[in-house]
């Protein structure tokens, strides 16, 4: 797996290549993660255009990400989510919860103009 993350207004956003499964593959992605949340981020972008299949232990991986940042007032969002994994989080019933837009751009902009949290305001452009 690859991670690439850069910042955009106070927007990181975090660009994957590969399967998230949770195991020591996901190590660099589970320390950026961390490393974003030490240096204070609070609005997180994952686009997931590169990523073909994610496991529930790489679910797993975003959903702690998700409880700490709720818990700082903050919030993690998800963009360029495939069929595949677009049905994952269908059937886990996590797109009631995460907050799912369509590509970057409108990742970014959800962050600008609905500040609100997933399940508070925020909702997913796909279905």
């Amino acid at each position: 797996m690859d991670v690439a993350v850069r910042t955009q207004d106070d927007i990181s956003i975090f660009t994957l290549s590969g399967t998230v499964l949770g195991g020591p593959e996901s190590d660099l992605l589970r320390a950026e993660l961390d490393r974003a949340l030490a240096r204070g981020a609070r609005r997180l972008l994952v686009d997931l255009t590169g990523v073909p299949w994610l496991n529930s232990a790489g679910l797993g991986i975003f959903l702690s990400v998700y409880s700490r940042l709720r818990d700082l007032d903050g919030d993690l969002r998800f963009c360029g989510v495939g069929p595949r994994v677009h049905e994952i989080l269908r059937t886990t019933k996590l797109l009631t919860v995460l907050a799912v837009l369509d590509d970057e751009e409108a990742g970014i902009r959800s962050f600008r103009e609905e500040p609100a949290r997933p399940g508070k305001g925020a909702g997913s452009e796909r279905e």
